[in-house]
């Protein structure tokens, strides 16, 4: 039971954020125009400083958990290139193609993961899930600007690879993460004075972001994508965390690695995957519907899951 209220504690916020959007929008305060360029301030100028923030002050100590770090983001890229793959074959829109895609794989992982497995195993292992988190988030934000710059394209061009590697180093969130490495890793200290601000910019950033989904939430049209919505959401919260599970196990992995590995896909939809979709051609109402429903439902499957693998033994 523990474990449905560390997932309450965690989805809640989230619809709070969302119900708010969609009251206030429904109350007549801004337009759609004034939400969708919201939307894009909100992706190149608040997501740049959040991503900043979470590499700047991320504890990163690889050491002897190199091995792991390798083996998880290998799992990642692997499961990428694997849709990358397969997914077109069933769905034939482009824009639909690349929002499809990151739903699959691309989790919340700051909100989720880290509380689940500091209240599973504790704060030791809580560092480690941080760890994990800090070197997979960059490899998400990478794979899901060359999935969009592959599928943003007409039917039958030519891949362009030169401007997959610029939008590469020209998106927002890789520009933020990058520059938050070099200062981790130069060891430039910034003052306290301008820590505070940046950590405040980047405490507002999800709440903002899922409270501009909220505003341009579209509930009516959730049954024309209901057919694609329930496979993409079965396969994100379901049949991915199963299959990572499976093979995780099967690779020697036990106790708080496995957790940590099988949570990474068994959480919801990331916030960041909707400005992300908005602003790179995706199809901006789809991404938003799949976020806001793998946030509901991942209170039950979260649950679910957890008290099912602990009961066998597994975790």
């Amino acid at each position: 039971m523990q474990s449905f209220f560390i997932a309450a504690n965690a989805v809640i916020p989230f619809i709070c954020y969302m119900l708010y959007g969609y009251i206030i929008r429904h109350l007549g305060y801004g337009d759609e125009a004034f939400y969708t360029r919201l939307n894009q301030i909100v992706f190149k100028a608040f997501f740049p400083i959040l991503m900043f923030n979470n590499l700047y002050s991320a504890d990163i100590d690889l050491g002897e958990n190199a091995s792991l770090i390798a083996i998880f983001t290998g799992v990642l890229i692997a499961i990428i290139l694997l849709c990358i793959v397969l997914v077109p074959v069933f769905v034939k829109e482009n824009p639909r193609k690349g929002v499809v895609i990151q739903s699959i794989w691309r989790s919340n992982t700051l909100m989720f993961a880290y509380p689940l497995c500091v209240s599973m195993y504790g704060e030791d292992y809580g560092a480690l899930a941080s760890l994990v988190i800090a070197t997979i988030v960059p490899v998400y934000n990478v794979g899901a600007v060359i999935i969009f710059t592959l599928f943003d394209r007409s039917a039958g061009s030519k891949v362009d690879v030169k401007k997959i590697l610029m939008n590469i180093i020209t998106n927002p969130l890789i520009v933020g993460a990058i520059t938050g490495a070099v200062f981790k890793f130069a060891g430039w200290q910034i003052p306290a004075s301008v820590m505070k601000p940046i950590s405040n910019f980047a405490n507002m950033t999800t709440p903002l972001a899922i409270f501009i989904l909220g505003a341009t939430l579209s509930l009516p049209d959730i049954g024309k994508n209901m057919n694609i919505i329930v496979v993409t959401l079965f396969l994100k919260l379901v049949a991915v965390p199963a299959f990572i599970l499976g093979l995780m196990y099967m690779l020697g992995y036990r106790g708080p690695e496995l957790f940590i590995a099988f949570i990474l896909y068994a959480t919801p939809i990331a916030g960041a995957s909707f400005p992300m979709a908005q602003n790179m051609g995706g199809d901006g109402e789809l991404q938003g519907q799949l976020l806001a429903i793998s946030t509901v439902l991942s209170l039950f499957t979260i649950f679910f899951w957890i008290m099912s693998l602990t009961a066998v033994g597994i975790f």
